[in-house]
């Protein structure tokens, strides 16, 4: 007999949170669904397969850098989204510690107070304060020998290199990172981050990480162009820096074109046979191959 083919949860997680609990939500795109669809998908794949495994003594850890309220909201609509929070909460299978940062004071205690509300909620520690300032706090929670999935989902150029780099240092962390490229990084390259070598996307690259080098080199500063060359070189800074050596991508498209880019990056080949599984198919159910 053939594997038997699992649930798909995504409708039944939606249901959860339809009704207006009075607590703040975030309003997102309409496109923010297939994020956090492909991105559930991989927190499930991966719990149930490793979940209970000797490798890992101490489970699986969950981590969010930009936890957000734990609700979204469709703009224009009605429609409440699961944030990432939620998600880690409400697996299956069920992670040995949750791990947050948020920065806004309310934002985070909407999330503090809806995760409170759940019966069977994992142990969890939400950090108030920017991430790249809190690092150092949010890796010591970080459960030693533990598998760990990050979530790394910043509105914009904040996430550090040297974060990531200092989350993952020593520890087998699987991340999906959201890469601004159309929505920042080609916007804003050529007026505010070439002039200034302390700018955020310096920041994002890694100080003394030599962008600009390969800028200067790019046969064209095309919109495709800057986005292809700006995942590459990313992914570069993640291998020689941060330790991964396996990657991949799905591009999150709006109305009139590319968006950003969800860059996954793992330590081992098992994280991108998930990612390449999850990565397929959008919240619609529709196959999506368009990366």
């Amino acid at each position: 007999m053939g594997k038997r083919k699992s649930r798909d949860r995504w409708p039944e997680l939606c249901k959860l949170v339809e009704s207006d609990d009075g607590l703040m939500v975030r309003s997102v795109g309409q496109w923010s669904e297939d994020k956090l669809y492909v991105w559930n998908r991989y927190i499930e794949i991966t719990t149930n397969a490793m979940v209970g495994k000797p490798q890992w003594p101490n489970g699986l850890a969950y981590i969010d850098l930009f936890s957000g309220p734990g609700v979204c909201q469709i703009k224009g609509s009605n429609r409440r989204l699961p944030g990432s929070p939620l998600l880690a909460a409400h697996a299956k299978k069920p992670f040995r510690k949750i791990i947050l940062c948020e920065r806004d004071p309310p934002t985070a205690t909407a999330c503090q107070t809806r995760l409170r509300s759940l019966s069977d909620c994992p142990p969890f520690e939400l950090f108030v304060d920017d991430c790249n300032a809190m690092i150092d706090n949010i890796s010591q929670a970080i459960p030693r020998g533990a598998l760990s999935l990050a979530l790394i989902d910043p509105t914009g150029l904040h996430a550090h290199l040297e974060t990531i780099c200092q989350l993952s240092n020593g520890r087998q962390v699987d991340l999906l990172i959201l890469f601004p490229d159309a929505i920042d990084a080609v916007r804003n390259t050529e007026k505010y981050y070439l002039p200034n070598e302390e700018s955020k996307l310096d920041l994002v690259f890694g100080r003394g990480s030599g962008w600009r080098v390969g800028w200067n080199q790019l046969p064209n500063h095309d919109a495709s162009t800057i986005r292809h060359w700006f995942y590459k070189f990313y992914c570069k800074q993640l291998r020689e820096q941060a330790g991964y050596s396996h990657f991949g991508e799905k591009v999150i498209k709006g109305r009139h074109g590319p968006l950003y880019r969800l860059v996954f990056a793992a330590k081992h080949p098992r994280g991108l046979d998930f990612w390449e599984k999850v990565k397929m198919k959008d919240a619609s159910g529709q196959l999506d191959f368009n990366f």
